[in-house]
């Protein structure tokens, strides 16, 4: 129960953030809505906003809080399942699963919003590269680096992709072509 209400906190609170940013975001839509269609103006403004709050959830919070002596480093993979760290096992398993579901909609929203990103390995070291750069700010924060944050924020960005790519695969499968031609068999010469 502990690890749900842990999870539902960060989807509140990532959703007040989203509405906020989606009322700043309204009048920089009204003046593009002739350049860039609207459809792609919102794939943007989601990949954008998860990107924020992502950030605003690893970096920004709870930096001021710690000092740069309390920072430390793990490079041992897999030591998140063996070590508490001083915390309950709920505590754990949810900060556990937060590391995974908040780079779910990163790894589904990347190939909507950019058609470069559309293949698995292009998303998967993107979203690799977005973590380690994560990883790197928190240790100069005051926080502590992770090998295995790294490990479940990119399991958390390729299971994203793997429903982008469950629901776009019926919706992007383009149609035979027809032509208005009448098809007509070529004449053997004997």
């Amino acid at each position: 129960m502990f690890m749900i209400r842990e999870i539902l906190g960060y989807c509140i609170i990532s959703a007040i953030c989203l509405l906020g940013m989606a009322v700043l975001y309204a009048p920089i839509c009204f003046l593009l809505r002739k350049r860039v269609p609207p459809a792609k103006q919102l794939a943007y403004f989601l990949f954008g906003a998860c990107v924020i709050i992502v950030l605003a959830a690893t970096v920004v919070v709870g930096a001021s809080k710690t000092a740069a002596a309390d920072r430390s480093l793990n490079l041992v993979p897999f030591k998140v399942f063996q070590e508490t760290w001083g915390m309950p096992e709920p505590k754990k398993i949810a900060q556990t699963a937060a590391n995974i579901v908040m780079f779910v909609p990163l790894g589904f929203m990347m190939p909507v919003a950019f058609q470069r990103m559309r293949g698995f390995g292009k998303t998967a070291l993107s979203l690799a590269l977005f973590s380690f750069a994560i990883e790197f700010m928190q240790y100069f924060t005051g926080r502590s680096a992770d090998i295995d944050d790294l490990m479940l924020n990119t399991l958390g960005g390729m299971l994203g992709y793997l429903v982008f790519f469950a629901v776009s695969k019926p919706i992007w499968k383009k149609p035979p072509r027809r032509t208005n031609r009448p098809y007509h068999r070529p004449v053997r010469k004997s």
